[in-house]
């Protein structure tokens, strides 16, 4: 009984053996299937490499947006600034020749918290609301544009000694 059943196990792995070696070529659809999968695999490789690009740059402008979005708020704080220390002279020039007239009253500072963090501190933009304005606080935001214009003169130029 055991050499029977041997030899059954031997004869169904011969022909399971004969009948996978022989297996018929792949036919012309087949092959355009495979070609197509070969295709459609590059392609996916592509796109997953622009999908990569995309965020990057989604990352970079977000980036982007929030520095312009800081900058204003820190701009239009000094710029109303400005304005109040112009109101303050004038209230100061009508007191003394109008009999004590004022024009704009006192004036509270426009407020540059976001998040409860001073904007313009944050940024290192002194603000001032002395009498007579100055450019100063202008001068200091401005630097920033210079200091980062200097920065990205510095990496294209590291880029090109590479």
């Amino acid at each position: 009984m055991r050499i029977g059943l041997a030899v059954a196990v031997v004869a169904a792995v011969a022909a399971f053996a004969a009948g996978a070696w022989s297996a018929a070529p792949p036919s012309p659809a087949e092959k355009k299937l495979q070609r197509d999968v070969k295709v459609l695999q590059g392609q996916v490789k592509t796109l997953r490499g622009d999908v990569k690009k995309l965020k990057k740059g989604v990352t970079n402008a977000e980036d982007i947006a929030l520095g312009i979005g800081v900058f204003a708020i820190c701009e239009t704080a000094i710029t109303a600034d400005a304005f109040q220390g112009s109101w303050q002279v004038v209230d100061q020039l009508s007191a003394a020749t109008q009999a004590g007239k004022t024009y704009f009253g006192p004036q509270v500072p426009v407020s540059d918290l976001v998040g409860g963090q001073p904007v313009c501190q944050l940024l290192g933009v002194p603000r001032t609301q002395t009498v007579p304005p100055s450019t100063a606080s202008f001068t200091a935001l401005l630097a920033l544009f210079q200091r980062a214009a200097l920065l990205e003169q510095g990496a294209l130029l590291r880029q090109t000694m590479r």
